[in-house]
């Protein structure tokens, strides 16, 4: 039956139920929801279902897509749980879920993704760091499924976008990340800046190639892909860190995984 919005399959001792996560406003047709509390619709010992082809994601980098503050819940997964890629400076990934009950369990089913967000590259001289995968650089509502925008140099990604080129006029801007799974990383805007990360790698690393008195001359990283870093940019080692797959919290939790993660599970 349904009731206040949600489809309850059935109720267990204590109250405990089933709840098939509703979908808010389609985006790009698909359905989907950001930010969600497992508190907000199941109780204790209760299970959210994720269904297949829906997207649950996170709007920012500071928050979890899920956070699970439901002891004994149980988490069933058969779509796409994401966190928010990186865009702009120095802005690491975001966790796609994070566990702050005891007594978690997770199932995640084949075909079905938990994905950190991308972080974003270091930046080189005058060039835009590519953004990581999770939508990173893209503001507002995401456009799911589809990937990231084109700077005015280097490409943008289904996953990690990739770095403008080194530009001693000013700045550039650089590839966004995407919203799809697993994804490809965007072009880099020329050879001194990297490319972005595909699902579950870290982007391109930029070049050093000397000074011209102003400073050093490198390109700037490239965005990384789910759950993974981006780049280095030249002088820098690396970009900035992905996102976990699962934050524990140090709480201990029972995983199940026939589908994919990207990013730890800690």
């Amino acid at each position: 039956m349904t009731s206040f919005g949600y489809d309850i399959l059935g109720f267990g001792v204590g109250g405990a139920s089933t709840v098939i996560l509703p979908t808010s406003t389609l985006i790009n047709n698909l359905s989907n929801r950001s930010n969600v509390t497992t508190s907000s619709f199941i109780v204790g010992g209760g299970t959210l279902i994720i269904p297949a082809d829906f997207w649950l994601w996170a709007s920012g980098t500071t928050t979890a897509a899920l956070i699970v503050d439901t002891p004994n819940a149980t988490i069933e997964n058969s779509g796409y749980i994401v966190g928010r890629g990186g865009g702009g400076q120095g802005v690491a990934g975001g966790n796609a879920i994070s566990i702050t009950a005891s007594g978690v369990t997770i199932i995640n089913s084949s075909g079905a993704y938990i994905a950190g967000g991308g972080g974003t590259g270091s930046q080189g001289r005058n060039g835009g760091v590519g953004s990581g995968a999770g939508g990173g650089g893209q503001s507002g509502t995401p456009t799911l499924g589809a990937a990231g925008a084109n700077g005015t140099s280097g490409g943008g990604g289904g996953a990690g976008g990739g770095a403008a080129a080194v530009s001693n006029a000013g700045g550039l801007t650089s590839g966004q990340g995407g919203y799809i799974l697993p994804g490809s990383g965007g072009a880099a805007g020329n050879s001194n800046s990297g490319a972005g990360g595909s699902g579950g790698s870290a982007g391109g690393n930029g070049t050093y190639y000397g000074n011209d008195g102003g400073g050093p001359l490198n390109g700037s990283g490239g965005g990384g892909g789910w759950g993974a870093a981006g780049g280095g940019n030249g002088i820098s080692s690396s970009g900035n860190a992905g996102g976990k797959g699962i934050e524990s919290n140090s709480n201990s939790f029972t995983l199940t995984n026939n589908g994919t993660i990207y990013g730890s599970q800690s």
